[in-house]
């Protein structure tokens, strides 16, 4: 059959194909969703702030003082303490849950 001859889909089809086309997309967002990992901890004191910082030096998150948990890609992050004292950690977000305790003081 040549182009010429098509005729046009029905709207049945339309909407077969559109739900395929979402049922794909929602297992690659399952998919990336899975790859991101939970990095679980404290930043203390209680007036501390913390940015978190990608490889790339791009802001991901900020913290407050207190217990956090985030879902981070994995891969090497830092935590850079803005107050009360500047202090910088790096970490890795592993294949599994990490724990990290970050002190300001």
């Amino acid at each position: 059959m040549n182009a010429t001859n098509r005729s046009p889909a029905s709207p049945s089809r339309v909407r077969a194909r559109v739900s395929s086309i979402a049922l794909l997309l929602g297992a690659f967002a399952l998919a990336a969703a899975a790859r991101a990992d939970i990095v679980q901890g404290t930043v203390s004191p209680a007036d501390a702030k913390v940015v978190v910082k990608n490889a790339a030096g791009e802001k991901v998150n900020e913290l407050g003082g207190g217990p956090f948990q985030l879902r981070l890609p994995a891969g090497k992050f830092t935590a850079e303490c803005t107050a009360p004292k500047q202090k910088t950690t790096t970490f890795f977000s592993l294949a599994q849950p990490t724990t990290l305790n970050i002190n300001c003081a």
